[in-house]
């Protein structure tokens, strides 16, 4: 759990005992970072009113869903990420209610891991599969700029290989996005070893990050300027993106996804990276 500093990196332990931030709980905490310090706060107060209209919809189709559903391409830019795909990403997408409507789309960076990562693909999935590999520096950006531009399909969802997908992603995909609307949903982060299970003891809620998986029509993604990628080291792609999509006045929904999950791997993340050695 991120503490009240983290959260609100201007105040001092002048201003905010340390023993009042303690029993914050985060119930708390987290409202008064979205509303106040949310990184899309610093554009315009008045995104605040697009961010509400995005939690009005999220309610109302958690209610009444929308009719019909999406065909969706999963994207996904690898780089020796084979054994994550595999196990994890493609085995959800397999136990899918509605996988019929799943192109998956994969353009690998010259991955040494595994011979030949499409042919095992193909092995699983015998569904649509569009996959291009490039003897090329990874970079996070550019791969999913790639698997973006090659996929099919008007809607696209852009997921990293170490994601497990909910079994009703469809249904929440087509309740969720619109040529107007975004869709942020927010993964349990999983700690190193721990079962594929919501607890305090396996991981935690990414609430204030997660900005790297997203839903969106194609046309929407290029119309805001697709992925910066200028950005080579570790993050800040995905909040970048996020800022724009507000900014170009897009609805964002966002909400705690149940069976959404990261699963562990050795990070760059500064929050997890004492969890390496684990």
């Amino acid at each position: 759990m991120m503490d009240y500093f983290t959260i609100f990196p201007n105040h001092s332990s002048t201003q905010v005992p340390l023993k009042v931030k303690k029993i914050i709980p985060n119930s708390i905490k987290f409202p008064l970072w979205w509303v106040f310090k949310s990184p899309q706060r610093k554009i315009a107060p008045s995104i605040i009113l697009a961010d509400l209209a995005g939690l009005i919809i999220y309610l109302y189709r958690s209610l009444i869903p929308a009719a019909g559903m999406k065909r969706i391409s999963i994207c996904t830019g690898l780089y020796n990420r084979s054994e994550q795909y595999l196990n994890h990403l493609l085995p959800s997408i397999k136990r899918m209610k509605s996988k019929e409507y799943i192109e998956l789309s994969v353009y690998d960076c010259g991955s040494s891991d595994l011979a030949n990562l499409e042919s095992a693909i193909r092995e699983q999935w015998k569904g649509s599969l569009v996959y291009a590999s490039e003897q090329k520096a990874f970079s996070r950006s550019y791969a999913l700029n790639k698997a973006i531009d090659q996929s099919k399909n008007e809607y696209v969802f852009i997921c990293d290989a170490d994601m497990s997908l909910p079994p009703d992603f469809v249904e929440r995909f087509s309740d969720f996005v619109t040529t107007k609307s975004v869709w942020y949903p927010i993964y349990f982060f999983l700690f190193p070893n721990k079962q594929t299970a919501v607890s305090n003891e396996n991981g935690v809620w990414e609430t204030y990050g997660s900005k790297g998986m997203f839903g969106s029509h194609k046309i929407t993604f290029n119309k805001v300027g697709k992925l910066n990628e200028d950005f080579h080291a570790w993050g800040h792609e995905d909040t970048d993106l996020w800022e724009r999509y507000h900014k170009f006045g897009y609805i964002v929904i966002r909400n705690k996804q149940k069976n959404f999950f990261h699963h562990w791997h050795k990070t760059f993340n500064p929050k997890y990276k004492h969890l390496n050695e684990q």
